[in-house]
């Protein structure tokens, strides 16, 4: 009887150990380029901040045809995304030159199997 009494209570202590650790507080908000740069630029950079089964934009846009460096941020967890349609594929900390020439609008996945939210993170990337 002891035994169970000592296991029950450390399980718990575990649990609330557990629970002080976790950070649920949202993350502050952070300036993003979105839109490309009309200054004749060669490349722009586009950041794409994910976090909690979400991306930080449900829409981002780029020109057609201009090389734009796309760099993924992952803010809480681990995520990756995947440009659908086109071979573009990039993990946390990853930036990667993306030149898509067929204006359009692609979708954007997290590559990453995130937990409960994966499926439904997702935005869409315009190319103009």
């Amino acid at each position: 009887m002891k035994k169970w009494l000592l296991f029950a209570s450390a399980m718990c202590l575990v649990v609330v150990i557990a629970a002080c650790g976790t950070n649920t507080a949202k993350p502050e908000n952070k300036e993003t380029n979105t839109t490309v740069a009309d200054s004749g630029a060669s490349s722009s950079d586009l950041v794409v901040t994910a976090a909690n089964w979400k991306f930080d934009k449900k829409e981002y846009k780029i020109k057609a045809g201009e090389t734009v460096n796309l760099k993924l941020d992952s803010v809480d967890g681990i995520h990756g995304v995947q440009i659908q349609k086109t071979d573009y594929k990039l993990s946390n900390g990853d930036t990667i030159a993306v030149n898509i020439s067929e204006p359009g609008s692609y979708q954007m996945i997290c590559s990453v199997p995130c937990g409960a939210g994966h499926r439904e993170m997702k935005a869409v990337l315009v190319v103009e």
